[in-house]
């Protein structure tokens, strides 16, 4: 009798097991970033129009300052169902994207990722706009004839005036 109870538990115990799985499964999977991919640049989840904080005291107005913390960069692989316009392409020899502001005065580090779908902190080292709009170049690494930026458009906004 015993046995035949025990038996009537095994179903249960992976219904509950299943469930605990469940939750750690909700993230997408990474895939590694190959040649002949077409991509997006995602700015804290958006893949235009987004929004940067930054901290700029004082005046913001044609000042400089970083972003603020806990924001956001990733890279997402999209499967054109049409026009490829408007999406990066890593080209030939891309194994890799390297995230980092538009800007004619300052050189900033870029953010370099080698897979899809992880997100990385936008680093609050880099030097932006204190507010406005501007770009965000998500650029294929290494580089070839073939291989296209994708420019995501974020607004500056300055969260310390």
């Amino acid at each position: 009798m015993r046995v035949r109870a025990l038996l009537a538990l095994i179903p249960l115990a992976f219904v509950l097991l299943g469930e605990g799985n469940a939750a750690a499964d909700t993230a997408p999977p990474t895939y590694p970033i190959m040649p002949f991919q077409y991509f997006n640049g995602v700015v804290n989840g958006k893949t235009a129009d987004a929004t940067v904080y930054t901290v700029c005291p004082g005046p913001a107005t044609g000042q400089t300052g970083h972003p603020a913390a806990g924001q956001t960069l990733m890279v997402i692989r999209v499967s054109p169902t049409g026009s490829t316009a408007g999406l990066g392409f890593t080209g030939s020899l891309g194994t890799s994207i390297a995230a980092a502001p538009v800007t004619s005065s300052v050189a900033n580090t870029a953010v370099v990722f080698t897979v899809y779908y992880q997100a990385s902190a936008l680093p609050i080292s880099w030097t932006v706009p204190c507010e406005g709009s501007g770009l965000i170049a998500f650029t294929p690494k290494p580089g070839s004839s073939t291989a296209r930026t994708d420019y995501v458009a974020v607004r500056f906004i300055n969260i310390a005036a």
